[in-house]
């Protein structure tokens, strides 16, 4: 390819702020306006694009309306129904979303693909409505960048003439035979599509992190709560190890409990298990320093609640102390820097030799406490603790 006219691509494209891959096939850099931020007011477009990228991905060119919004439900699910994600006064999702939970009780972490079978199949008066009120808009405007200068603010129909006109739009909007509304992807958008998937995919859900941490600013880990996790993202062998060497050396008290962790209460309360003191749905981690040691049985019943903090701060703080001296003394690096980041110090190993655990709990509950609270006020239910028979 010439070297002056990658040249001139490059300069075109880092002043328009291009963020999609290059075609010559294409009109990409019109292309990568429908998600500027001036444009998007809610997540309908970005979740629309997701939804179309699925669906070319799987070999399909002419959807419907209807199999698009109900992928965009499926996607907005997990982070409405787990999280309770704020989307905006602008956005109905969260509508449609808590409607099918509240009437059909289905599982944060139901199997997306039964999601939308269930969504796309559904004979129910109401969610169908909800369905087709999300179609009045998005998939027009989303090719708002394709008619600018050409209409100002189109309805659907004119839309629908427009599209079946200019061949460079990324898909003609028209009604099937069975009257349904459709897209059909045009020809060289499709394998545009299919073979740029991960990398526009990526700059979608970028666009979507940004566009959630606005409208919830005080929640970590927005991009991890987007999708329902993988099983390999909650394995606890590795720290599990970590405690089982500890309680060999020293004799450690179950928290909930206040029995002793060993083979004389396994029997009646579980296997060594590890809580997530504050919630892993919330968190999305694995790190040493919100790792509880505990009874199978009582880490089941424990859930997914927080336990109130000022009542266990102190006992759990002793048991991380323990922790982390363990992980600083081993040289266990991965761990070390977890504790690092909770404790905000420079140097952790330093601190181990050189503070005392009165320092620990300090900056170990200023790390804290803030994340127990901000899971609070999003909703996870506070709990005195567990009742354990005698």
């Amino acid at each position: 390819m010439d070297k002056k006219f990658v040249r001139n691509i490059a300069e075109k494209e880092i002043a328009m702020g291009v963020d999609v891959p290059y075609s010559r096939e294409v009109d990409y850099i019109t292309f990568s306006r429908v998600l500027k931020d001036d444009r998007v007011v809610a997540s309908y477009k970005m979740y629309w694009l997701l939804a179309i990228l699925d669906e070319v991905q799987e070999g399909n060119v002419e959807i419907e309306f209807r199999k698009l919004i109900t992928r965009m439900i499926a996607y907005a699910w997990y982070p409405i129904s787990k999280f309770r994600l704020y989307f905006g006064a602008c956005d109905n999702l969260g509508k449609v979303v808590n409607y099918i939970s509240d009437t059909y009780n289905l599982k944060p972490n139901i199997n997306k693909g039964e999601l939308i079978d269930f969504i796309y199949n559904s004979n129910d008066k109401e969610l169908n409505k909800m369905i087709k009120n999300l179609t009045y808009n998005v998939p027009h405007k989303f090719l708002s960048p394709f008619y600018d200068g050409i209409a100002k603010e189109p309805p659907l129909k004119t839309v629908m003439i427009l599209s079946k006109e200019h061949k460079r739009w990324i898909y003609e909007i028209y009604r099937n035979s069975d009257e349904e509304n459709c897209i059909r992807i045009r020809e060289g958008w499709d394998d545009y599509l299919k073979y740029n998937y991960k990398m526009i995919q990526g700059w979608v859900y970028y666009k979507l992190v940004c566009f959630l941490q606005k409208r919830n600013p005080n929640v970590p880990g927005i991009a991890m709560k987007l999708e329902a996790p993988k099983d390999k993202d909650r394995d606890l062998s590795k720290q599990l190890g970590i405690w089982k060497t500890i309680l060999q050396k020293k004799q450690i008290f179950d928290l909930y409990t206040k029995l002793p962790l060993g083979k004389e209460n396994y029997d009646n309360y579980g296997v060594l298990s590890l809580d997530h003191f504050i919630p892993w749905s919330f968190v999305l981690h694995n790190q040493m320093w919100n790792l509880v040691p505990t009874f199978k049985n009582i880490n089941s019943q424990k859930s997914d609640n927080l336990f109130n903090y000022e009542d266990y701060i102190e006992g759990l703080a002793k048991l991380q102390y323990d922790a982390f001296c363990f992980v600083v003394d081993e040289k266990r690096e991965n761990e070390i820097e977890e504790y690092r980041g909770i404790l905000r110090v420079p140097d952790a190993v330093a601190f181990r030799g050189e503070g005392s655990y009165e320092e620990f709990f300090k900056r170990y509950k200023d790390g804290t406490c803030p994340i127990y609270n901000i899971a609070a006020n999003q909703g996870f239910k506070v709990v005195n603790g567990i009742y354990v028979r005698s």
